[in-house]
């Protein structure tokens, strides 16, 4: 049996929503706090976190600044791999390029 594949928007969606309620924001204050018109805000939250619409990357970058998190963490296609992203960016620089190389050795063995 195979697994249909999700769609970027839907994970997307998932994470959008699941962030936003993890830092206390309604989907208004989101919106506005990412630029969004005051009069459209919440709708376009809404809009982005029931898959209905794809935001640009411009708008994705601001959202995942204002939730802080990365937008690679927002389209990550696995769970597994999103925590990783979320991880590795609270990592100082030194201490990701250890791990990177400890990862390159391990994928290579």
């Amino acid at each position: 049996m195979t697994s249909t594949p999700t769609s970027i928007r839907s994970v997307f969606a998932r994470r959008l929503r699941a962030c936003r309620l993890e830092q206390g924001l309604t989907q208004r204050a989101l919106g506005v706090l990412v630029g969004l018109p005051e009069d459209v805000a919440g709708v376009r939250i809404n809009r982005y976190e029931r898959a209905v619409h794809s935001c640009d990357i411009e708008t994705a970058q601001k959202i995942a600044r204002a939730l802080g998190v990365s937008v690679a963490y927002l389209f990550a296609e696995t769970d597994q791999l999103a925590e990783l992203i979320d991880e590795f960016g609270k990592l100082s620089g030194k201490a990701q390029d250890a791990l990177l190389l400890e990862v390159r050795r391990k994928a290579t063995t």
